[in-house]
């Protein structure tokens, strides 16, 4: 056996790793992870805060609000989200019949922090379409009322090495790589685009529910296995897609 035969053995032999021909090796437990579950886990900006209900979160708004989230941080102690390292994170969701009207509202946001923060990408819901992620369909809407699940990987970068990689189900959707994840995609230096990007450069994914405005009526989801982790191995690259 090669080199490089045994280490990829080695690495698929870690705890939590799985071998699959698309999409991430990394299991999920379906436990909470003590992030969601911590005292600062509620983001700030969020009108109410979460049920948590191991092993599941539900997210509600009322009428008037815009905000029920959770901020994937405290792993590392805050030195995470920067600019150098890949990460992966996503969440199974489940909508009740019903529990959703006809505006969109995010599950979940990547967004560049600071003065001015920034939205990378985020995956959206809708009566009318379900989960989209980039204009793409990751949950028909019929599908809603079962779970189903939504995952990034992302390396987040200020240059052209960058990748962002959206799948439903474990298989990919929506990719593009050799770009800057510090603007929204698709964004290239050598293309044109060479905004100054504010340094230190620190990045902030929420999950829950997220509305730039009001919403008109009461909306609830439910969500599981919400889940993040910086990661070192990376198979099953998806390229452009």
């Amino acid at each position: 056996m090669t080199r490089w035969a045994l280490l990829l053995l080695a690495v698929l032999l870690l705890p939590g790793c799985t071998a699959t021909e698309t999409g991430p090796v990394y299991q999920v437990d379906s436990k909470l992870y003590s992030w969601v579950t911590a005292p600062g886990s509620v983001h700030p900006a969020s009108d109410r805060a979460p049920l948590v209900e191991d092993p599941t979160v539900t997210f509600r708004l009322e009428n008037g609000e815009r905000n029920s989230a959770l901020v994937a941080t405290g792993e590392w102690g805050g030195n995470e989200w920067r600019t150098g390292q890949t990460y992966l994170f996503g969440f199974d969701i489940r909508v009740a019949p019903g529990g959703i009207g006809n505006e969109a509202v995010s599950l979940a946001r990547l967004t560049r922090a600071g003065a001015s923060p920034t939205d990378i990408i985020s995956a959206d819901l809708s009566a009318a379409r379900g989960v989209t992620v980039m204009g793409r369909t990751c949950i028909g809407p019929n599908e809603l009322g079962n779970w189903h699940r939504v995952e990034f990987r992302v390396k987040l970068t200020d240059r052209d090495t960058g990748y962002l990689e959206v799948f439903c189900d474990r298989e990919p959707i929506w990719a593009r790589t050799g770009m800057r994840t510090t603007l929204p995609p698709i964004c290239r230096l050598s293309e044109g685009c060479d905004d100054v990007v504010a340094r230190p450069v620190r990045f902030e994914v929420k999950m829950g529910l997220m509305s730039d405005t009001g919403v008109s009526r009461p909306i609830a989801v439910q969500m599981q296995r919400l889940h993040y982790r910086r990661i070192f191995y990376v198979p099953n690259r998806v390229g452009q897609l």
